[in-house]
């Protein structure tokens, strides 16, 4: 089968040369083993569909690729009207829910809808069917969950006055042993010791054992077996023997040697001076919600999996800011995505006696705004691998690749970017700016440099103009995002440019390493332990 760049390639050899960045769509296309889609609207066909898409539909790949894509996807996509109004209206991008359905399956599905050429968009997938079943399962497990508390707190608080109503005439008692007779539930009376001196209907249908066969038996040496916890064992024992009353889950055994789940809740119960008699126990079969929770924990532990995957896919694209050392006496760093993948990006790349820095933040979050921020390393990457003799240049690369992936080029998708370009030799400084300004620090003071108030996007075509500073032995370099000006704390404030502006240099005296611990410290402070991050956080710090 071909390569998702096989067939990009194949379409476009007539045309001029495709603009598209032939390394970011084959790191795109392997870094995402999910069901994916590339559509020529036109021709009304699929070009393309990966290995992922076959275990969707159940289909060969020779009658995917013949079906026309807006009866296919008619018939399978319920409701189908989200994707063929994105066939017809050719949007560039754009999210959607839907559920495929096969003869013998029914996938529901996450998708994002990107458009590569003029007629040529992609659609991927990912499965979230086991996610939204474990949702589901969980809110009918809590209400079941809470059906059931109440209704053994109603038990447990009727078996409390009829202890209560037991020290005045053992002929309630009579009435107690006639009402648990009739309840679902099993229950089970002691002695004193714990022997058994009557057992429900209820207990006999849970453990198989008779009224008959369990009297004079311990319940424990009765019921329990080889993957009975011993501490949950120990820890019954020890409340039977302080006589007090207590609640707990255990795995018992019935007479067939089947196991199954238990809820206890046992009471002791007195006479008139106050001695322990009896115990009485309510059993409350909990097999299937264990089952249940246990099913569900396993999702869980899938589903982070594969967050910690895509996380440590796109760190790859992140370098390592030790070689940064070379041309600064100290380098700091702080990055935080707010879910493993994020829109925040750095870069940086040595020329001869100079070094290229970038800081980037993308539009939106997760892996929409990862997808952006790859493509802005991809190019940086790409760019950077011979000398760059103007920056400007470099910039309009970014913003040339940016307004090729927009249909009509009032795409707002993009990213804010400070471009930074630093020699060594001459300690000369250049910036261009989109939204993401250069701070520099000397002497105690904090100049503030602003660039374009303007993402780089198709929307915007301007280029920044170069602006150029001269650097001295000690001075300090801060570029950031603003994932951490924005952080809100409880009352709904951001921490704020001024309050970071004035942190920085109040704290001027202090190395890079220890100003950026003291930041995270006072960002934690502002925040709260329990008030979560809102954006991600990147912060950069170099010193000459």
């Amino acid at each position: 089968m071909p390569t998702f760049w096989d067939s990009l390639k194949a379409l476009v050899s007539a045309s001029p040369a495709s603009s598209l960045d032939s390394k970011l769509l084959e790191k795109i296309a392997n870094s995402f083993p999910l069901p994916v889609f590339v559509i020529d609207i036109k021709k009304d066909r699929f070009l393309w569909v990966s290995p992922g898409s076959l275990s969707l539909t159940e289909l060969p790949l020779e009658e995917l690729l013949s079906a026309p894509v807006r009866e296919f996807f008619e018939a399978h996509l319920f409701p189908s009207d989200i994707v063929l109004s994105l066939l017809q209206g050719h949007m560039s991008e754009a999210e959607l829910e839907t559920t495929f359905r096969t003869p013998h399956h029914s996938h529901h599905l996450q998708g994002y809808w990107i458009q590569l050429e003029e007629h040529l968009f992609v659609l991927i997938f990912q499965d979230v069917t086991e996610l939204r079943s474990a949702q589901e399962e969980l809110t009918q497990y809590a209400e079941e969950l809470r059906q059931q508390l109440n209704i053994l707190m109603e038990l447990k608080n009727s078996l409390e006055e009829a202890n209560r109503s037991l020290t005045e005439s053992k002929e309630q008692m009579r009435m107690l042993a006639a009402v648990a007779a009739h309840t679902d539930n099993a229950v089970i009376i002691t002695d004193a010791q714990g022997r058994i001196l009557w057992v429900n209907r209820g207990f006999e249908r849970l453990s198989g054992y008779t009224l008959e066969e369990a009297k004079g038996k311990v319940p424990g040496q009765l019921l329990q077996g080889p993957d009975t916890d011993p501490a949950t064992v120990a820890r019954i024992r020890e409340k039977l023997r302080k006589k007090e009353s207590f609640t707990e889950e255990i795995l018992n055994y019935t007479k067939s040697g089947k196991p199954y789940w238990l809820k206890l809740y046992i009471t002791p119960l007195t006479n008139e001076l106050n001695e322990v008699t009896h115990f009485l126990a309510v059993e409350l079969d909990i097999t299937q919600e264990k089952e249940r929770m246990t099913r569900m924990e396993s999702q869980l532990r899938d589903v982070q999996q594969a967050q910690t995957y895509a996380a440590r896919i796109f760190k790859r694209f992140l370098p390592d800011t030790s070689g940064l050392r070379a041309f600064f006496s100290d380098v700091q760093l702080w990055n935080v995505p707010l879910a493993g993948v994020g829109g925040d990006f750095y870069f940086y790349a040595p020329q001869e006696s100079q070094v290229i820095v970038a800081l980037g933040d993308s539009t939106g979050h997760g892996a929409a705004a990862a997808l952006i921020s790859v493509y802005a390393l991809t190019s940086l990457w790409r760019s950077t691998r011979h000398f760059v003799e103007d920056l400007s240049e470099l910039y309009g690369d970014l913003l040339e690749g940016i307004v090729a992936s927009a249909d009509d080029g009032s795409a707002a998708e993009g990213f804010e970017l400070a471009l930074l370009r630093y020699s060594a030799v001459t300690g000369q400084l250049e910036y261009l700016g989109a939204r993401r300004p250069l701070w520099i620090a000397r002497g105690g003071q904090l100049r503030e440099v602003q660039g374009l108030r303007e993402d780089v996007s198709a929307v915007s075509r301007h280029i920044p103009p170069l602006q150029t500073f001269s650097l001295q032995p000690g001075d300090r370099i801060y570029l950031f995002s603003d994932g951490l000006t924005d952080q809100l704390n409880p009352e709904g404030k951001k921490f704020s440019v001024a309050r970071l502006r004035n942190f920085l240099q109040v704290n001027q005296y202090l190395s890079l390493q220890e100003q950026l611990a003291f930041l995270q410290q006072a960002l934690l402070q502002w925040r709260g332990s329990d008030f979560p991050q809102t954006d991600d956080i990147l912060f950069i710090a170099l010193e000459v």
